[in-house]
């Protein structure tokens, strides 16, 4: 009868310590877990893109972009230099900055471009701009963030972590 109660005893301290590891938070059955384990809160929105050229300390135009994540203030930086055609007639510019809450994965894109105007000569020549993009989420980091560089002579592409 002790042995009963001893075994009841510890099914019930053994049920009661599963107690937090069972609060509803188990993920979607893809083993990835609820999107809050140990790595921090995930976003669920991208509030913010901001995009400048002509930056100090970005990679080479043959080198891929640097991504920089910094959890506290929920922000992620991607910085790269692009080639593109015509000095006179040329850009750099942000074509694609989107984020999934589902995936906790950021994109961007970014492109080295001619954009002649009308009647505009342009130089034949190639030029080359840096760049920064600052994605700030609602709280939190995406989980992986890709970052696709589309220059005159090259393409990177490259995801962190």
């Amino acid at each position: 009868m002790n042995r009963r109660t001893l075994l009841a005893g510890v099914g019930v301290a053994f049920a009661s310590s599963l107690g937090g590891c069972l609060d509803g938070s188990v993920g979607d059955g893809d083993g990835s877990g609820g999107g809050t384990g140990g790595d921090g809160d995930r976003p669920t929105e991208l509030r913010d893109a901001t995009f400048t050229t002509g930056i100090e300390g970005a990679p080479a135009a043959d080198e891929p972009p640097r991504i920089a994540f910094d959890e506290a203030a929920s922000r992620v930086t991607v910085e790269g230099t692009i080639s593109y055609s015509s000095s006179s007639c040329g850009e750099v510019a942000l074509d694609r900055a989107t984020y999934d809450a589902a995936e906790s994965a950021a994109s961007v894109r970014v492109v080295g471009r001619r954009d002649a105007e009308a009647g505009e000569e342009c130089t034949d020549d190639i030029a080359a701009d840096s760049y920064r993009v600052e994605l700030t989420f609602d709280g939190g980091v995406p989980e992986t963030v890709e970052a696709v560089e589309d220059g005159e002579f090259d393409e990177f592409v490259v995801t962190a972590p």
